[in-house]
């Protein structure tokens, strides 16, 4: 659920303390052996980039810089700003034959919040994200030698990628959105909780049904009641949709990364709350991101997807006008699609959106 960001970081950052406790201050980062790419014409930089004025982090890999460059926007786990997804890299390696995968930790996340002396700073705001996210597009394509490039968009990225792309349209040669936000969180509350009772009804589930009635469809609002917030997450669990397998794990092999910097991520991401999410979340015009695109649009949401409901997504496409939409569901999957189904992605990216963007298809 959306409103459940607060409440996930919280325990990630809980979990990944108390690992620090037990294995002490010194943990050794893998090593990058099993990530380093040795392809002759192939592109590994990791490193801060300036941009906006400040110093921000910037991954690019990729074994052909021939590939198309995909920028992805925003981070999954959570819906709002502050997450990230550059630890990751297990996770995309394969889409790396195909293009040049590009990750950010914008102003305010990651290791940006971190090298920034770990504050939010006070120009964090959805306009300074897009005017960041376009600067790093001017620098890859001049980087990498590239007229146009690929933008994905993940829940609160959606927001910022739709952005860039209605200020720059000439910058990209195509939008994917792996999880569009287009309705404020109270409504997707609503969906989701909905979702729940659908589910326990068919189920003749009658104890979810009881925590449901305890709970309400709005367990998270202020001031939160913790016995119907423990009624709903109760639930939630039981009928989510499946979750990254040991992503802590994963991010603790990423090179370039200590546990103390995980640590301050997930702390970011908390401030970001606070400082961002809820504006973004309750008060934020999505009707500006309707009208037109004047790039190709692809929508790949999982089915069971609460913090981007697909009926909602779909309803967003079908009113925009761009040159190509299209729309895709993958059964089963939840609001970690893109973690959990990361080759269905990948397939959908090459057949549909390789081609697009003006590279030959290697498959």
């Amino acid at each position: 659920m959306p409103s459940m960001k607060s409440s996930i970081s919280a325990v990630m950052f809980v979990l990944l303390a108390g690992f620090l406790a037990c294995a002490g201050a010194d943990v050794a980062v893998a090593q990058s052996a099993p990530y380093a790419i040795t392809a002759p014409n192939g592109v590994d930089e990791e490193d801060f980039v300036q941009i906006g004025g400040i110093k921000q982090w910037v991954t690019i890999r990729g074994d052909d810089r021939a590939n198309p460059v995909l920028l992805i926007i925003g981070g999954t786990q959570v819906d709002g700003p502050g997450a990230i997804l550059s630890p990751y890299i297990r996770t995309f390696q394969p889409w790396e034959k195909d293009f040049t995968v590009v990750q950010w930790d914008p102003r305010g996340a990651g290791k940006t919040f971190v090298a920034n002396g770990a504050t939010l700073g006070s120009d964090l705001t959805i306009d300074r994200l897009v005017q960041d996210g376009l600067a790093l597009s001017e620098y890859l394509r001049g980087r990498l030698g590239k007229r146009k490039i690929v933008l994905l968009g993940v829940n609160f990225g959606s927001t910022l990628a739709v952005k860039m792309i209605q200020a720059k349209p000439e910058m990209f040669s195509a939008y994917v959105a792996a999880g569009q936000i287009v309705k404020p969180r109270a409504e997707r509350e609503r969906y989701g909780y909905e979702r729940l009772l659908r589910l326990a009804t068919a189920a003749n589930d009658e104890a979810s049904l009881a925590d449901l009635r305890t709970s309400g469809p709005t367990p998270f609002r202020e001031p939160r009641d913790p016995v119907r917030v423990a009624a709903f997450q109760k639930v939630y669990v039981k009928y989510r949709a499946p979750v990254p397998a040991n992503p802590m794990q994963e991010a603790m092999s990423a090179p370039h990364w200590t546990p103390q910097e995980l640590m301050a991520a997930q702390a970011a991401a908390l401030q970001n709350e606070k400082a961002l999410g809820h504006s973004w979340g309750e008060s934020f015009d999505y009707g500006s991101l309707g009208g037109r695109l004047a790039v190709p649009v692809f929508v790949i949401q999982g089915a069971e997807d609460t913090n981007a409901p697909p009926p909602m997504a779909k309803a967003w496409l079908d009113e925009l006008k761009a040159p190509k939409k299209v729309f895709v569901t993958i059964p089963g999957a939840g609001n970690h699609a893109l973690e959990t189904h990361t080759t269905a992605f990948l397939d959908f990216l090459v057949q549909h959106v390789r081609p697009i963007a003006n590279s030959k298809p290697k498959r």
